[in-house]
């Protein structure tokens, strides 16, 4: 796998991506690798997860009973003084 390996000053480099302060204005030593492309993986042949259920821990059966009317009462508390 060839690769490039440089020093150079950061101030090259502001245009190009975010300097973090700290290494603003100093020398940096910079490294160029070719990019991998990781394996694409064929979505159609995996089998469909279910996640039916997975949030069930975080239920609150008393919330439950007031989701019909948590728009309207939303909008009442926040417009009922305009």
């Amino acid at each position: 796998m060839k690769f490039i390996r440089t020093v150079a000053n950061s101030d090259i480099l502001t245009d190009i991506i975010d300097i973090p302060e700290e290494l603003k204005n100093r020398k940096v030593e910079i490294i160029i690798l070719p990019y991998e492309n990781v394996e694409i993986m064929d979505f159609k042949e995996q089998k469909p997860r279910n996640v039916r259920g997975a949030l069930s821990k975080y239920k609150n059966e008393e919330l439950q009973e007031r989701e019909d009317s948590a728009w309207i009462d939303a909008m009442v508390d926040k417009y009922e003084n305009s």
